[in-house]
């Protein structure tokens, strides 16, 4: 459910605080403000039963913003909202799929004991990204590792210390009852009161076209998709495996926020629209190549050299370092070269998560 494409996109071109304010004429932004802060968890301040995402900042819409403000340590009082804010916004929607995974875990049977050690990597990446947040980023030696669902020495030394910090006795590997509980009370202090309401349409289901990809050679974020996706994700673990690399997500399916009762077609074709793109780093070695490396191939190191040939020698998928602008961290299989496919799979994607539609 990564970043509103409307707000990321004002967020870049300026000042989106001439944009978003109370009494804005941007329906199409405000729509998007409106149910962000509605997967937020800010239903009760936005008087969503009433007016859902209507796309005018009155009252709601303020009381919210300044709802999400108080709740991140941000001065705002709602009448506005800036770069700043907008920002932190975005990142805590970005932070949500990890945070329904915590969820899921935190409403599952623990009387049969869990190590964080035995986990998936996208549990233990999410453990990660929620410690980094809160202030254990130095514990986890975050800015080398990243949250890469590894299990190791600094992931344990950070959980033993969270604990600790919190009067709670732990190994840094059982998740205990009160871990979990501690977990979802911090997560619980950047969203508002009704965030987990949405947890359940974004987790996988037998009915569900949504599943969580779990590569072996895929770390970093969860990775979202359409199910009819899976195959060329295959394809690109593959790849990964091959030249011995792994594929760092940093963005997959993402959800469309100008959604009022029924599925509005957003203002891009975008294949993440319809769980079929992923954004991605290279991790080889210990190092990651980002966009400003992958922008450079074919003088790119020899692994991910070997990576990115192989996905654009592949007629079924697409690198978007070849698209005519680039966008080098893109992965996706075309999808929207056919726009009637497209559709289809953007209304069952987007109505199965927002709209709880299976």
């Amino acid at each position: 459910m990564e970043c509103s494409n409307f707000i990321e996109a004002a967020v870049k071109k300026g000042d989106i605080s001439r944009s978003l304010f109370v009494k804005s004429p941007d329906k199409i932004l405000v729509t998007d403000l409106q149910r962000t802060l509605f997967e937020l968890g800010f239903r009760k301040e936005l008087k969503w039963d009433n007016y859902q995402a209507d796309g005018d900042y009155g009252k709601a819409t303020k009381a919210a913003v300044a709802a999400f403000a108080k709740r991140n340590n941000n001065a705002s009082n709602g009448i506005s909202v800036s770069n700043t804010l907008a920002k932190l916004i975005l990142q805590r929607h970005d932070f949500l799929p990890e945070m329904y995974v915590l969820w899921s875990i935190h409403k599952s049977d623990l009387r049969t004991r869990k190590y964080i050690s035995k986990g998936t990597r996208m549990s233990i990446s999410a453990i990660q990204v929620l410690l980094n947040t809160i202030g254990y980023g130095k514990e986890l030696n975050f800015l080398k590792f990243g949250a890469n669902g590894l299990y190791g020495n600094s992931t344990r030394k950070a959980v033993v210390t969270y604990a600790k910090d919190n009067n709670i006795v732990s190994d840094g590997d059982w998740l205990s009852r009160p871990l979990i509980n501690l977990f979802l009370k911090d997560i619980n202090q950047f969203y508002g009161s009704r965030w987990s309401d949405q947890a359940t349409k974004n987790l996988p289901s037998k009915k569900s076209p949504l599943v969580l990809y779990q590569g072996d050679r895929f770390i970093g974020k969860p990775c979202r998709a359409d199910i009819e996706f899976v195959p060329a994700l295959d394809k690109v673990n593959a790849y990964a495996k091959a030249a011995d690399v792994f594929i760092y997500i940093t963005s997959s399916f993402r959800t469309t926020t100008n959604v009022q009762g029924a599925i509005v077609k957003p203002a891009t074709f975008s294949n993440h629209l319809a769980g079929h793109g992923i954004d991605m780093n290279v991790k080889y070695g210990n190092k990651l190549a980002n966009s400003t490396v992958l922008r450079k191939y074919p003088n790119v190191p020899a692994p991910v050299k070997q990576f990115l040939t192989s996905i654009i020698n592949d007629s079924a998928l697409r690198w978007g370092g070849k698209f005519n602008t680039k966008d080098p961290v893109h992965i996706d299989d075309h999808l929207n070269k056919d726009k009637v496919k497209w559709e289809k799979r953007y209304k069952v994607m987007q109505e199965a998560v927002q709209l709880g539609k299976v």
